[in-house]
């Protein structure tokens, strides 16, 4: 049958093989979830207008809403940016 040890070896090579395809296989089906657009929810200026009309509503105070403003303006400032450069 041949020297044992060239079989472990070539045992050893093939599974490797395979480990590594599979290893491949599945960072390539991992990536086509992780990026995807589909997941990335409604827009800041969106958001900022949901919550707007929640406090036009009563359902949210001044200072909630003033808060949430706060912490949504520097992404609201990004999207525009973006949105304005070409491409």
């Amino acid at each position: 049958m041949g020297d044992p040890a060239a079989q472990k070896l070539i045992t050893a090579g093939l599974l490797f093989a395979a480990m590594a395809v599979l290893a491949a296989l599945g960072a390539w089906i991992v990536s086509r979830f992780r990026g995807s657009k589909g997941d990335e929810g409604p827009a800041v200026s969106e958001l900022l207008s949901k919550f707007r009309e929640l406090h036009e509503q009563g359902k949210l105070s001044d200072e909630e809403f003033r808060n949430i403003k706060t912490l949504l303006a520097e992404k609201i400032q990004q999207e525009l940016n973006d949105n304005s450069e070409p491409g």
